[in-house]
């Protein structure tokens, strides 16, 4: 495509997507800048209390409530297990493949992106982060797969067509990013800074007067392709061997006259594309990227579908006007009650006529005594004050009604926030917290989906970025690491001892991915932890054969030699097995077990002298020979 073409594609494109989804963004946008503390009261009528000089108080609760969803998801991170598909798959190297994706989370510190994400699908309803590639080092040619946060998602615009949740089936995808103007003419200095429209950050245009905004622009490019079933015949026996799958066809003067295709087809197919644009030109590429999915991973809230098009929302939506009312409430609350004058006297003006400078100033100051003088005219009256101010009921009803509606609306009671409620029993303190549990779990769920799609793509780079046979690290689940040659021969020891050649091989096979939620490893050991402890109060006499797992699971500095010491007091039945504890030594025998075989030992050499005497005398007397003197028994025999 001609980059003029090219460019004018990006155009079109841009505008489909951004029109697509502008009410969205503009929804959550609004949402955030809630959150934030933003637009709680209507412009107008804030505008006319401070004029009046009546307050206008922003109590924010949805932070707290935010909060608290988004540190459950942290303490329940979801976790993964890559599980083989077809026949070239292996268990093995699945392992491998599983150790391998949680060394690129730790390399990249991949729970960043993760909670960055989560935030704002919780906050406003879409997050997202992005995977990536780059070289291990400057002088190196291998790559390593990288995950990157998103901080801003309303910077992706995807293809409206799109059908999947996780956008795997866009046409397209577009991330925008704004640059400052003298950067950007570092970077492409003969680029043009002519502004593009479209955006959503501040203003409509793609460029101000000290920022240029760029696009990447990701496609896929149909394409077709011709694959071809073969075999490999041996032709000196004639027996065929393994049945694979190429896009190179077969020809004798390439591959030799021993392949044989068996059949071949032609699909329609794609290839993903990537280029960096402007308003006016193409900065960068287009490149081929080597996977088949587009590598924005979206982690979306809870999703609405009218029509055909979908909003997303998070818990901001649906409580902005009840955080409205309690804010109204609260303000006209503190007006009547704080703001309100004090209980005014009633006096006759003979009272104060002399003092009338002191009465005037006794609503600011603090007077020990207020001297009056008698009315001629009323001598028996006397100064009183009129009954105090009393808490209006009404408003004090509207602000329970709207603190309640806040807990409704985000679906989080006052026993999911820790707080004491009407519940009495323990199990109805955990049926309230389960329904906070339950009207949120989507999020959790979602950031599942997103990271069960995220492995997805990674397992389609792996098998194009770690092609070459080298030395990976990989992490377990409990964070102890290993180095494992791949792509290459190994020896290891066989079920029978002996040393077996072996390949962990991640270009070939197909893998698929289990996700789960639940507690991290670490919430995990602690809740075994107390477990254990749980059942020893429980079961005394099992606690000796189970403090080293006790020990193994406790977070303390020096667990794990606590934890071998422990295990040196298990019985041997225990320890036989356990390959980091030296096998346990043999008992001794008993005395009078050795005496007897020792006896057993003594009448067994005897007798063997006794038959070799008797066949030397036997072949001395076929030769004619006289037998020799007898000899004295041995001393095992005379024993």
């Amino acid at each position: 495509m001609k980059k003029d073409d090219l460019i004018k594609e990006i155009k079109d494109r841009f505008r489909e997507a951004y029109d697509a989804v502008d009410d969205d963004y503009t929804e959550v946008l609004d949402d955030l800048r809630f959150l934030k503390g933003e637009n709680h009261w209507p412009a107008d009528l804030k505008a006319q209390r401070d004029a009046d000089g009546r307050p206008c108080l922003v109590i924010n609760k949805l932070p707290v409530f935010a909060d608290q969803i988004i540190g459950d998801v942290r303490q329940n991170e979801p976790s993964y297990k890559i599980k083989p598909v077809d026949s070239k798959a292996d268990p093995e190297t699945a392992e491998i493949l599983t150790g391998l994706m949680r060394n690129i989370e730790a390399q990249n510190e991949a729970e960043i992106a993760y909670d960055t994400a989560v935030e704002a699908a919780i906050q406003s309803g879409i997050g997202a982060w992005r995977v990536g590639t780059e070289y291990s080092d400057d002088d190196q040619f291998e790559q390593d797969i990288t995950i990157t946060r998103i901080k801003n998602p309303l910077t992706i615009y995807w293809d409206p067509s799109s059908q999947k949740w996780d956008r795997s089936d866009s046409r397209y995808c577009f991330v925008t990013e704004k640059i400052p103007k003298k950067e950007f003419e570092r970077q492409y200095p003969d680029a043009s800074t002519s502004p593009f429209d479209g955006g959503k950050d501040n203003d409509f245009y793609w460029g101000d007067e000290k920022t240029v905004r760029i696009v990447e622009y990701w496609k896929k490019e149909p394409i077709k392709k011709t694959l071809y079933l073969v075999q490999k015949i041996d032709l000196m026996t004639g027996q065929p061997s393994e049945i694979y799958v190429t896009e190179m066809k077969p020809e004798p003067d390439r591959l030799g006259p021993e392949w044989r295709i068996l059949k071949e087809k032609v699909v329609n197919t794609y290839e993903i594309k990537w280029c960096k644009a402007n308003q006016a030109e193409v900065l960068e590429g287009p490149e081929d990227w080597p996977g088949k999915y587009i590598p924005i991973i979206m982690c979306y809230g809870k999703e609405l579908n009218i029509e055909g098009h979908s909003f997303y929302r998070g818990i901001v939506r649906n409580s902005k006007d009840p955080q409205r009312l309690y804010n109204y409430s609260r303000s006209t609350g503190a007006e009547v009650i704080s703001l309100a004058p004090k209980s005014p006297y009633l006096v006759t003006a003979k009272m104060v006529g002399n003092y009338q400078s002191i009465w005037d100033s006794a609503h600011k100051r603090s007077y020990p005594y207020l001297p009056w003088e008698p009315d001629p005219q009323n001598p028996q009256l006397r100064p009183f004050r009129e009954a105090p101010i009393v808490a209006n009921t009404g408003i004090q009803q509207e602000i329970i009604i709207a603190d309640q509606e806040l807990h409704d609306t985000t679906g989080l009671q006052l026993a999911s926030l820790g707080k004491k409620s009407n519940e009495k029993s323990g199990r109805a303190i955990i049926a309230r917290q389960r329904e906070g549990d339950v009207a949120n779990f989507p999020f959790y769920d979602n950031l599942a989906r997103a990271i069960k799609y995220q492995v997805k793509v990674i397992l389609d780079l792996i098998p194009k970025i770690y092609d070459t046979p080298r030395i990976i690290r990989i992490l377990n689940r409990d964070g102890t690491e290993k180095l494992v040659p791949v792509n290459q021969s190994v020896m290891q020891p066989s079920p029978s001892g002996e040393a077996m050649s072996k390949i962990f091989d991640l270009t070939v096979g197909k893998y698929d991915v289990v996700v789960s939620v639940g507690p991290s490893y670490n919430t995990q050991r602690e809740e075994t932890a107390e477990n254990i402890i749980s059942f020893i109060q429980a079961v005394p006499q099992a606690g000796p054969l189970v403090l080293d797992i006790l020990a193994k699971n406790l977070d303390w500095p020096g667990a794990d030699e606590i934890e071998k010491r422990l295990k040196l007091l298990l019985p041997p039945q225990l320890q036989q097995g356990d390959p980091n504890q030296p096998p346990p030594r043999p008992q001794p025998p008993d005395p009078m077990q050795i005496l007897t075989m020792k006896k057993l030992e003594a009448e067994a050499q005897g007798a063997a002298l006794d038959n070799e005497e008797r066949y030397e005398k036997l072949q001395r007397l076929k030769r004619g020979e006289p037998p020799e003197p007898k000899e004295p028994k041995s001393a095992a025999k005379e024993g």
